[in-house]
Formats: C-alpha cells, sequence, structure tokens
C-alpha cells in the first residue's frame, strides 16, 4: 500500500514538472527586478551600453544625462530586458526612484 501510494506520488510529481518546464522554443525570461538593474548599473555592467559606474552614475543622473529610460534602453541592448519594459511606467518610476537615491 506504502509503495503503491510514493509511486504515485512520484508520477504526479514527474507529470507537473514536466508540464510546467518551459519548452525549449520559448525564449528565456529577461526580467529582472527595477532595484537589481540600477544595481548592476552602479556595478559596472551596463558600461558597454554607455551608463556609468559608481559615483559617476548619480551625478549623470542628477545633473540630467542619464535617465531611467537611458537606464533600461542599456539593459535592453545587453538583453537583460525585453523591449516591452519601456512601456511599463511602474517599472520606469521604481528605476527613476532608485537612481534618485544612489547617494543615499
Amino acid at each position: 500500500m506504502l509503495k503503491r501510494l510514493n509511486l504515485t506520488i512520484l508520477s504526479l510529481l514527474c507529470v507537473s514538472l514536466i508540464s510546467a518546464a518551459p519548452s525549449r522554443a520559448e525564449s528565456p525570461e529577461k526580467e529582472i527586478s527595477a532595484v537589481d538593474l540600477v544595481q548592476l548599473a552602479r556595478n559596472g555592467y551596463l558600461q558597454d551600453q554607455g551608463i556609468a559606474q559608481f559615483n559617476q552614475l548619480a551625478s549623470d543622473y542628477n545633473s540630467g544625462q542619464v535617465c531611467a529610460e537611458d537606464v533600461v534602453e542599456a539593459a535592453i541592448a545587453d538583453d537583460r530586458l525585453s523591449p516591452e519594459t519601456l512601456t511599463d511606467n511602474g517599472y520606469l518610476a521604481t528605476v527613476d526612484h532608485c537612481l534618485d537615491h544612489l547617494d543615499d
């Protein structure tokens, strides 16, 4: 009885894992949180796309040389975000808020 129950549970688990697994044809997730995006930018991961790192990022933001959209566009160019992120006003507002508080 116990063996049969364990086998049933194991079978159900395998079926659920197989059905939940993405197909190879699907593209991988390209979404990171806005907070993580700003930290990546701050740590220099978007330098190749023209976004400064560390204190220079805060300085560029405060002087108006860089805005939230610039950081998101850089992440899209670096294949870290999907292009649709540019139309997500909540995401952009959070990136803007994080950039505004880099000096805190």
